[in-house]
């Protein structure tokens, strides 16, 4: 079995936005992923939201809802080529690893009560960002994005900032098998990073989460989620491109700032 480069303890920061982008809180994780025969153990640990100044109603809401997932929660995870089976009990679904250390999935909470959409990225190989969605059907309850690093380290701090200045890194072309087809070396600036060009679309702020949905040309859309983790100077980034509804490829990017 190919295990996933994210085993072991790790203290995991989770901040918690309405759907509209309200900040609520942060959610402080203990995540262990355990090897265990065929399967991997994963136990989360999650502690009520440390909640934000002077929340709307609404926030305060997400708070409640967040506050139900306090307590340990476990389900074992199989891997099965590139993809990813939560077996349960706790979560349920399944995912896939785009390459290594870029994993998106979904699926259901089964004691919590909300489905959900998930996304992990490496961005070094003591730093994961990660984030997603928690959804009753499809109406949307919360967003999170959020950092995990190793127990030793203690909890991470990402902060909610969009990238200024100039990148440089590599953008990597990904068949819908999760097949490698072309890597590319790439430079950004915050010029082009606020750029949709071409593109007819709208995006969403989440803290240092970014998200766009867009249509490019007839037929062709993108799904498109961005994180800047401000504390390593990296901006990790995928692109879904739809063409007739079929998933036709993948873009993931990693950059980091130039000095």
């Amino acid at each position: 079995m190919n295990q996933p480069s994210f085993l072991g303890d790790w203290l995991v920061s989770e901040y918690v936005y309405t759907p509209a982008g309200e900040y609520a809180g942060v959610i402080h994780q203990r995540r262990k992923l355990q090897p265990q025969g065929d399967v991997i153990r994963v136990i989360q640990i999650c502690e009520p939201v440390k909640v934000a100044h002077g929340l709307s109603g609404q926030a305060e809401e997400v708070v409640n809802v967040m506050n139900k997932r306090v307590g340990e929660f476990v389900f074992d995870l199989k891997i099965v080529g590139k993809a990813r089976h939560y077996l349960g009990e706790d979560v349920v679904g399944g995912g896939f690893s785009w390459k290594d250390g870029v994993l998106t999935a979904r699926g259901m909470w089964t004691h919590f009560g909300y489905n959900f959409t998930s996304f992990s990225i490496l961005v070094n190989p003591n730093r994961q960002v990660t984030g997603g969605k928690f959804f009753i059907a499809n109406e949307e309850v919360a967003t999170i994005v959020g950092v995990g690093v190793p127990e030793n380290e203690g909890y991470p701090i990402l902060k909610p900032t969009t990238p200024s200045g100039d990148y440089h890194g590599e953008r990597y072309l990904i068949s819908p098998e999760g097949e490698l087809l072309e890597t590319i070396a790439i430079t950004a600036n915050d010029v082009t990073f606020n750029e949709t060009e071409g593109m007819r679309g709208r995006q969403k702020q989440y803290g240092a989460l970014r998200e766009i949905e867009a249509v490019t040309t007839p037929g062709e859309t993108v799904s498109w989620l961005e994180v800047n983790d401000e504390t390593t100077g990296m901006v990790a980034g995928l692109c879904k491109w739809n063409r007739d509804e079929k998933l036709h490829h993948v873009h993931v990017y990693l950059l980091r700032k130039s000095s």
